[in-house]
């Protein structure tokens, strides 16, 4: 079965500790890829929602306040 991606709908996540904290707050990985630009990167698509966003600037958050 051929997996079918609707990319009007998603969003690309380069880095691998913002893809990991969004699953970690529940957030399920459409499909990674490795990056054409960097082959020893991939990239990470999730759906684009309003919390997906919501949680990302708490990543932004979280992340100034451990540094």
């Amino acid at each position: 079965m051929e997996e079918i991606l609707d990319l009007n709908n998603t969003i690309v996540i380069t880095q691998e500790r913002l893809a990991g904290w969004l699953m970690f707050n529940k957030f399920h990985k459409i499909s990674e890829k490795p990056d054409f630009k960097d082959v020893t990167r991939n990239i990470y698509i999730f759906k684009d929602t309003p919390l997906l966003r919501e949680v990302m600037g708490k990543y932004s958050e979280f992340k100034s306040i451990i540094k």
